[in-house]
């Protein structure tokens, strides 16, 4: 079930996870089991008012059509924005696969920007969002 209750709960599920510092602006959308545990959290932070960094956590089966769907609407169609923007490092293989199999695209590499590595930077367009729904003219 998609839960978007409970906000400092769920950022700090997923900041503990992904050993991240939010701001006080981060917003999750959460997969919830019918029992209440916490399987996924998407939070969105860093605001600019054209983009933000998504940053994701998740626990065993916890990826959905139905929560993908519902955090590129609410980025894209609900917050409005351009551009979502990833941040991850090089040897994590498992999360930059993750991001590219989703949408994301790699625009940047900081060399030793990362505590073990480069950091990737990434970047996923509105224009380039397949989980979109088409708009109908």
């Amino acid at each position: 079930m998609i839960q978007t209750a409970h906000q400092d709960l769920l950022a700090r599920w997923l900041c503990e996870r992904i050993g991240y510092m939010p701001t006080p602006w981060i917003k999750c959308i959460a997969n919830v089991s019918p029992e209440g545990r916490i399987r996924g959290v998407v939070g969105f932070d860093a605001w600019n008012g054209a983009s933000c960094e998504m940053h994701v956590a998740g626990e065993g089966n916890w990826l959905t059509r139905d929560l993908i769907r519902a955090c590129f609407d609410y980025a894209f169609n609900q917050a409005r924005l351009n551009v979502l923007i990833g941040m991850v490092p090089s040897t994590n293989a498992k999360a930059l696969r993750f991001d590219k199999h989703v949408g994301f695209s790699e625009v940047a590499r900081i060399k030793d920007g990362a505590p073990d590595g480069d950091l990737v930077i990434l970047q996923l367009r509105r224009e380039d969002c397949r989980y979109l729904e088409k708009e109908q003219h």
